[in-house]
């Protein structure tokens, strides 16, 4: 306060500058700030309120005095009508028992002529009467005092027929003619003989209706104005009573704020004077009972704490701050002793690689002269003698020796596995990538092993798909891990095959060798790909190998953006396969982008006799009449614990169930039978989730089956760009997936749109057909511009287009870029066969 005070006195002796743009904008905002904060405060916020629930209570017991006066006074105005309309109904009725004697006295002495005159009479002396007819049984009106012209004629108007079939004294209202009319039967003896109608009109009955409506609408305008400057006077006077309550409450709270304030400055002197009831210096003492001011005492306990609290922990980090310096100082010597050691690691590697191999490759030398000087030079002598002696030392120093370069070998290949590992875990591999043919890498492995099968009843076979393409690798390496998976194959084959393998399949170059041998447990299989694990019992097997080759393949192929993996059945045999991934040729107006950079196509490339047969089977299985009338469900999923989870959870809701341990295999199954329902993983080898989708929605015969993405990846914007409604986060709770699931099922979808670009092929006609079955919306573009325009107004699911066309127009680019149809799949076939 005191150098506030200094600073302002220089202010004010200094010669006064002109206010800037930006001082006077600041103080504009201090004094926007200055108005939120007025009304953001407890008083404001307390005094509104209280006014507001006052004014609703006054307003509310207003409105409900008003509806419950306007009530009674619309009752006794229906009191009011009613009465007056039974004194007219009486004094109607009094008339026309009065006026029926004379009339049947007259009819009995055929005076009609005294019936009118009389009956014009009553008329102009009774304001009431209006008219009066009096007609036979035929409808014969012998008197008609309103229509003299009708007298003599028959009447046929509804009127007149309801009243001939009155056999009592009967009125009638007619509103449009403001009349009420009587019936009067006349007997002539005792057989009718006709009807008296006279009319009493209404017009005095609704002026004085009018006047009391009049006189309601008065008294309710002067009860509204009254009952309206009486809720005034209480909104008044509970603003008063509210104001002066919330100041008292405010003032206290305003307080405590500022001290808040101070608090989260730092002052904490300032912080716990502003509540202290005997501080010194202060214009306003802080007065303040009941749980305010239990409120305002805990605050300053809290402000000491805190204080206190902030005391130590100031010494804690002085202390801390040595603590951390010592020990990052520690750190940096463990790290420059642990880079020692990597060096030291790499160094003794390197004299390992040579000490070991060195003298390896003088032993195995050696050992194989041996050899060779025992065949030729020392035992071709020996063994024309005929002592057994002499003879069983032979065959001993052949094994012996054979023994010798059998574990050499063995160890020179131990030796490598170690220096190969160590050197991928240290990144220092020099990697030879360039383009290289799958089948040329085969032949090399092939012969490079063929001769571990020259002694064995075991047939070494390959399988190459036609017209592989080129894919990018280090070949020497590629060679190692054929060669390592053909020997594995082969050690564990006693007799039969091992067949090595290569196709294309879903974009990937796919290399499997499969063998006739033992198989592996399915406990086992996990274990094969782990560093120095050997699967089997190694006290009663003896080990054959170091456990690294697999594990060196895994990170090869791994190394080339490819996956390592087994199936295996025991007693049947086991396959090992890899994938390649080809170089990205994909067109990026058709294809979508995962997370981790992955491309997912959305068209479909497909010859017309697979896309009828296919549509044909859908049809066939939808219609077969032996099918399980529960819903079908097939889960693909690569963890085996989340795929037996599902199958209780689902299984238990008598729905059919059927698995697929990953994409290619979830496909096949669909090709063999269309399930219901897709419960369906994303983070899978091989094929991830979003590819089966996209080529699910690619193809017209599945474009139609529900999914459910059930993942632990969180790309929902993808999943909505490839057409999927339903998406579950794992772990998903059982009763949500089961919800889900009985939603999918029990919803009927949308009908899918597919738009067809003929391109002058007479078969369309017949595919749109085969579609509509299905329950597509299907629509045909003779033309490519008509089938464009077509797209813009359809906003088709699925395209199906000649590749050639597709091609030439860029069909592709047109209707996802251009036209942002960025939700369509597409079907392109191949070219029709020239007649």
């Amino acid at each position: 306060m005191i150098k506030f005070r200094r600073t302002a006195t220089i202010k004010k002796s200094a010669k006064p500058q002109p206010e800037s743009k930006l001082s006077r904008h600041n103080k504009t905002e201090r004094t926007a700030a200055t108005r939120r904060r007025a009304r953001n405060s407890i008083r404001w916020q307390l005094l509104t309120t209280m006014i507001g629930l006052i004014i609703g209570l006054v307003v509310t017991l207003t409105v409900i005095e008003l509806v419950l006066q306007k009530q009674s006074l619309e009752n006794e105005l229906s009191k009011r009508v009613d009465l007056m309309k039974a004194n007219l109904l009486e004094r109607g009725s009094t008339m026309s028992n009065l006026m029926l004697t004379q009339v049947e006295n007259d009819v009995a002495a055929f005076n009609f002529s005294h019936i009118t005159e009389n009956l014009h009479n009553t008329i102009k002396e009774s304001p009431l009467l209006a008219y009066g007819i009096l007609t036979n049984n035929d409808g014969v009106a012998f008197v008609h005092s309103s229509h003299p012209e009708l007298q003599q004629e028959t009447l046929t108007d509804e009127a007149s027929r309801y009243a001939l079939t009155q056999q009592h004294l009967a009125h009638v209202e007619y509103p449009a003619l403001n009349a009420t009319e009587f019936i009067l039967p006349i007997h002539f003896g005792n057989k009718p003989w006709g009807v008296l109608r006279l009319g009493f009109t209404m017009q005095e009955l609704n002026k004085e209706i009018a006047r009391s409506q009049a006189d309601i609408a008065t008294k309710t305008r002067d009860l509204i104005i009254s009952t309206a400057l009486i809720a005034l006077v209480f909104v008044l006077i509970g603003s008063a009573v509210v104001l002066v309550i919330s100041t008292t409450l405010s003032k206290p709270l305003m307080r405590l704020t500022e001290s808040v304030k101070e608090l989260a400055r730092g002052n904490f002197e300032l912080a716990t004077e502003l509540l202290d009831e005997n501080a010194q210096g202060q214009k306003v003492r802080f007065k303040a009972q009941g749980e305010i001011g239990q409120l305002a005492y805990s605050f300053i306990e809290m402000a000491n704490e805190i204080r206190r609290s902030q005391d130590k922990l100031a010494d804690y980090n002085r202390t801390l701050e040595a603590k951390v310096k010592e020990r990052t100082q520690e750190l940096e010597r463990a790290n420059e002793k642990l880079q020692e050691l990597d060096q030291m690691k790499t160094n003794f590697l390197s004299t390992v690689s040579h000490e070991l191999r060195t003298p390896l490759t003088s032993v195995m030398g050696f050992a194989r002269i041996l050899q060779k000087k025992f065949e030729s030079t020392l035992f071709p002598p020996l063994s024309q003698s005929e002592d057994k002696k002499v003879q069983k030392a032979m065959r001993q120093v052949m094994e012996n020796a054979q023994i010798i370069v059998d574990e050499g070998e063995r160890l020179t290949t131990l030796i490598n596995d170690v220096l190969d590992l160590a050197k991928m875990e240290a990144g220092r591999v020099d990697w030879n990538m360039r383009e290289l043919s799958v089948e040329e890498v085969i032949d090399r492995a092939i012969a490079a092993t063929s001769a571990l099968v020259a002694n064995k009843p075991v047939q070494l076979c390959k399988a190459i798909g036609e017209a592989l393409p080129l894919c990018e690798g280090d070949r020497d390496r590629l060679i190692q891990v054929v060669i390592n998976l053909i020997s594995n194959a082969v050690k564990f084959t006693d007799r039969g095959k091992v067949i090595c393998r290569a196709q294309l399949k879903d974009g990937e170059l796919v290399v499997s060798v499969t063998d006739s041998g033992c198989g592996i447990k399915p406990e086992d299989q996990p274990l094969v790909f782990e560093k120095f694990k050997q699967v089997g019992d190694t006290l009663t097997d003896k080990p054959k190998g170091t456990g690294l080759g697999l594990p060196i393949c895994k990170e090869i192929i791994e190394h080339h953006g490819g996956h390592l993996w087994l199936e295996s059945e025991l007693d049947v045999g086991s396959t090992f396969l890899f994938s390649l991934p080809l170089p990205q040729q994909y067109d990026p107006d058709a294809t979508l982008m995962t997370q981790d950079g992955e491309a997912i196509s959305l068209v479909w490339q497909s010859n017309r006799q697979a896309l009828v047969a296919a549509l044909q089977a859908g049809l066939k299985v939808t219609a077969d009449p032996l099918q399980s009338p529960n819903y079908s469900i097939l889960i693909i999923d690569d963890d085996v614990n989340i795929r037996e989870f599902l199958q209780q959870e689902l299984s238990a809701e008598n729905y059919a169930v059927r698995e697929a341990s990953s994409g290619s295999e979830g496909l096949a199954i669909i090709a063999g039978q269309q399930p219901d329902l897709i419960l369906l993983d994303v983070k899978m080898p091989h094929l991830n989730g979003f590819a089966v989708a996209a080529r699910l929605h690619s193809h017209p015969a599945t474009l139609h089956i529900p999914i459910i993405l059930h993942t632990v990846a969180e790309d929902k914007f993808l999943a909505e760009q490839l057409g999927i409604d339903y998406y579950l986060t794992k772990p998903a709770k059982e009763m949500d997936l089961l919800a889900t699931v009985r939603q999918v099922l029990a919803t009927v979808p949308p009908r899918k749109k597919i738009l067809l670009f003929s391109g002058g092929d007479a078969q369309q006609d017949s595919w749109a057909v085969g579609l509509e079955s299905y329950g597509y919306q299907v629509r045909i573009a003779a033309t490519v511009e008509e089938g464009v325009a077509l797209a813009v107004s359809l906003q088709p699911h699925l395209v199906v287009a000649d590749a050639t066309l597709a091609t030439e127009h860029q069909l592709i680019k047109r209707l996802r870029v251009e036209l942002g149809l960025d939700r369509t799949f597409f079907t392109l076939l191949d070219s029709p066969d020239e007649p």
